[in-house]
């Protein structure tokens, strides 16, 4: 077990980084995108309009907004507002569809809802809230909403230039806010405690619908501290985070880059290209593309040249070791490829390798526990620390540790243990000199370009087909994604339906990253004593289907 250093102990929340941040740094640039940028004092002044409105509007002290935006201006204004009113920001994930958002709107108690138009040419956000919500068109106006099923959603707000006659227009809720004095909208940021609750993740478990993970000010802040001391992020100084903003990766490092006086470059698309112009154009010194996926694009682009990129310092991303070999050695000499190991419950960020290690380090392990974190490797079963070496599952304690599953308090129990120890379900080891090794994953999870995908999650909306006796879902290995789901479906009697209506099923209604790439037809399974054996399904994969 590798040691702790105390925390920091009186950390600011989030509401009060930003208005330090706008203070110190006023004309300083904090995010950029591809066609706009936006600084410091820029954010805080309208965050701030846009935080009385919310007030005016009825937001309850700690009250939950949900965000249902890709990463943009927009977004960092409804986030920012929401902690500048003294709520709590609901990160939906942008790519969700109906099945998903029917649940999480609800399960979130959210009383305010924010999306925007930003994107609409690539994905209607208006549209699918009605699909989800379909007496949403008619229950707007200048009253509360009245929604079956959502109780508490006063109002969604839509920001852009659109007009949607279910939501309140940002105009309309700035213009609400003038009757909010500036002593009233400071009285709802004191006696926060930054150990509370700041924003909600949902994330994928091994249950069919996501958990809300429960992240506080101080816990982003400890968690992407790692990152920030690592590269020594300076004032000034740009990361380029693909990372979606609704994701820990995307949340928590745009956190750990305030904290800084840093900038943040990001985009709502994923596009190569854009990205190389991005990186050369504003000399991008670190990147943060965290999975391959990401990375590989921008390094195989024929505009990437290592001496062009000669101002990169350092590139945190995890994958293939193979791959991670391939992308240390195009990057510029003296820039450092990191490995990590992290998840939505430790805030995004549990370990990482410095810099300053060797290479062979660097790209073979998840580096030491850093100061303010533990890290130990037990046996899943029966709880019992193991010996260095000694494979088992990853438990850690400190740093950015969730605070719980919202309105979850068994799986809250499951996973975070006596000590505030928290169970991740993954298999991994310690090495004699306490670097933390990632070997794979106990729990029966997909990892699909980034993202944590539960199988029962795909599993219980396939079975809602009249066809699906059982259906079981595995990953299939995918030199893009990472891997990407396949099901293997037995049909009712009477029933032999094409495996492409059973994806078709999906479409539009889970996330597209979720969608079963193939059908597989069974008609019996591997079994042990009492489950089906998932490994040896994993055989019955094509030969030629493992390398796509």
């Amino acid at each position: 077990m590798t040691g702790a250093e105390p925390i920091d102990k009186n950390p600011p929340t989030l509401a009060e980084l930003l208005r330090y941040s706008a203070e110190l740094l006023p004309e300083h640039t904090f995010a950029i995108f591809p066609e706009v940028s936006i600084g410091y004092r820029q954010l805080f002044l309208q965050a701030r309009s846009l935080a009385k409105g919310l007030i005016a509007m009825g937001l309850s002290p700690r009250g939950h907004v949900a965000i249902l935006m890709p990463n943009g201006v927009d977004f960092l204004l409804a986030h920012f507002a929401v902690q500048l009113a003294g709520g709590i920001s609901v990160l939906l994930n942008a790519r969700s569809r109906q099945q998903e958002l029917t649940y999480a709107v609800p399960h979130c108690d959210a009383e305010f809802l924010l999306t925007t138009d930003a994107i609409d040419a690539h994905v209607d956000f208006a549209r699918l809230l009605e699909d989800a919500f379909p007496e949403l068109p008619d229950a707007g106006g200048d009253h509360d909403l009245r929604l079956t099923g959502v109780p508490r959603l006063r109002r969604a707000v839509l920001f852009g230039r659109k007009r949607w006659g279910a939501a309140m227009s940002v105009s309309s809720l700035i213009d609400r806010g003038l009757t909010v004095s500036d002593e009233a909208l400071t009285a709802r940021q004191t006696g926060h405690d930054a150990e509370e609750s700041a924003v909600m993740i949902y994330t994928s478990g091994t249950t069919a619908s996501p958990k809300a993970c429960e992240l506080s000010h101080a816990g982003l802040q400890r968690s992407w501290a790692i990152y920030a001391r690592a590269v020594g992020l300076s004032q000034g100084e740009k990361v380029w985070d693909p990372m979606p903003f609704f994701h820990s990766g995307g949340i928590g490092l745009m956190t750990g880059i305030m904290a800084c006086g840093a900038t943040i470059v990001s985009s709502a698309h994923f596009d190569a290209e854009i990205i190389v112009d991005l990186v050369l154009r504003h000399r991008i010194e670190h990147l943060y593309p965290g999975f391959h996926a990401l990375a590989l694009p921008v390094m195989q682009s024929p505009r990437y040249n290592r001496r062009d990129f000669d101002f990169v310092r350092t590139m945190v991303v995890v994958g293939p070791l193979g791959t991670l070999r391939w992308i240390q050695s195009a990057l510029p000499v003296h820039a450092t490829v990191m490995n990590l190991f992290g998840m939505s419950e430790g805030s995004g960020l549990v370990t990482l390798t410095p810099p300053q290690a060797s290479e062979e380090r660097r790209l073979t392990t998840s580096g030491p526990a850093p100061a303010h974190v533990e890290v130990r490797i037990v046996n899943s079963e029966t709880g019992e620390t193991l010996p260095a070496e000694s494979p088992g599952e990853i438990e850690f304690r400190g740093g950015g540790a969730f605070r719980a599953y919202y309105k979850d308090p068994e799986a809250t129990r499951a996973t975070i243990l006596p000590g505030g120890w928290i169970r991740t379900g993954d298999l991994g080891k310690l090495d004699t000199d306490g670097w933390l090794h990632y070997l794979g994953r106990l729990k029966d999870m997909l990892k699909v370009g980034g993202e944590n995908v539960a199988a029962v999650e795909i599993e219980s909306f396939l079975s809602t087909h009249p066809a699906v006796k059982f259906v079981q879902v595995i990953g299939r290995p995918d030199r893009r994604m990472g891997e990407v789901p396949v099901a293997f479906v037995e049909c009712n009697p009477g029933f032999s339906p094409p495996g492409q209506e059973l994806i078709d099923l999906c479409i539009g209604k889970i996330a597209r990253y979720k969608i079963p790439r193939d059908v597989i037809f069974v008609t019996q399974w591997p079994m042990s004593a009492t489950k089906i054996q998932k490994f040896k399904l994993r055989e019955l994969l094509p030969p030629d289907s493992a390398d796509a």
